[in-house]
């Protein structure tokens, strides 16, 4: 369903209701279980004619907050088109949409595959989303090593070095974020597809429900979006990893390379009609907003 409302009460509304029910669930200890896969991906479609007096985006939640805020601030410009950001879909449905000609922009934060390579879609830079362990704020420990990590998805430990109680929390295979402590973890990857094998840990398929799970399980923990965490003020603990807290300074100072690319997609006869947000997306001072909501902007690179 898109936003057919002004986009800041409508980030103002989700911000609210997000952060309402995450104190709701950390005040009664309530939790959900039993979440269901999502769904298969859907067959193309023939391409639909564009909406001509909006731009709809939509794909990965990671990008989501970060594109509702700059959204606002094109509104309170008074640019047009309108830009109206859809639910998300993920970086594969964002992939697919823009494909069909469902929307006009996906956002996607992976590598395409070989297949939808072979679609011939423009990617288009959009900056890095910072990933992190986050927990319940009531965890026992305000640190987790390398190490130790693996074994606490496997199963081989069930505390923390200090004692706290562990609970690992599970995003689906497909979440890109996993791959971004992959690459700074040894082992996590195994000790990840393991888990997944035996059933062992609870698995979330979208970054609010691993938000309202880490929320309403005492001693949990999860891989998420940093700057998803900071756009809504969400109130769980950051965790260091191996005596680093994740930042976008620590990112760039080469210390924590737990990050993600986040980019577009666009189909080709579709990039006259969304020139003036890409030039907009590409502007120092929204350089700057991006780095404000806790993102890292993309280097500048000759427009597509």
């Amino acid at each position: 369903m898109a936003i057919h409302r002004p986009q800041q009460a409508a980030r103002y509304d989700e911000t609210v209701r997000l952060a309402a029910l995450l104190t709701l669930l950390l005040s009664v200890g309530v939790g959900c279980t039993g979440d269901l896969p999502p769904p298969s991906p859907r067959p193309a479609i023939a391409i639909g004619s564009p909406d001509p007096d909006a731009i709809h985006i939509s794909g990965t939640g990671a990008m989501t907050p970060l594109m509702t805020l700059l959204a606002e601030e094109w509104t309170r410009r008074g640019s047009i088109p309108h830009v109206l950001i859809e639910e998300s879909i993920g970086s594969g449905g964002g992939i697919r949409a823009t494909y069909d000609g469902a929307i006009d922009l996906g956002m996607v934060s992976r590598p395409l595959s070989s297949e939808e390579l072979r679609l011939g879609l423009v990617q288009i830079p959009v900056g890095q989303d910072v990933v992190a362990l986050v927990a319940h704020p009531g965890l026992g420990t305000d640190e987790v090593s390398a190490e130790e990590l693996p074994a606490l998805y496997r199963g081989e430990r069930t505390r923390f070095a200090n004692g706290a109680p562990a609970v690992p929390l599970l995003r689906d295979r497909s979440e890109s974020a996993n791959a971004a402590l992959d690459r700074i973890v040894p082992g996590l990857q195994a000790a990840r597809e393991q888990a997944y094998r035996q059933r062992r840990h609870r698995v979330l398929y979208n970054d609010r429900a691993m938000a309202e799970a880490i929320a309403s399980t005492p001693g949990s923990f999860g891989v998420f979006s940093l700057s998803w965490l900071l756009a809504y003020r969400l109130p769980l603990k950051v965790l260091r990893l191996s005596g680093v807290s994740p930042s976008p300074d620590a990112v760039l100072a080469g210390r924590y390379r737990g990050s993600r690319e986040l980019f577009f997609v666009v189909r080709k006869e579709r990039l006259p009609r969304t020139t003036a947000l890409l030039d907009f997306l590409r502007s120092p001072e929204v350089n700057v907003l991006i780095r404000s909501h806790g993102y890292l902007p993309a280097r500048q690179e000759s427009a597509p």
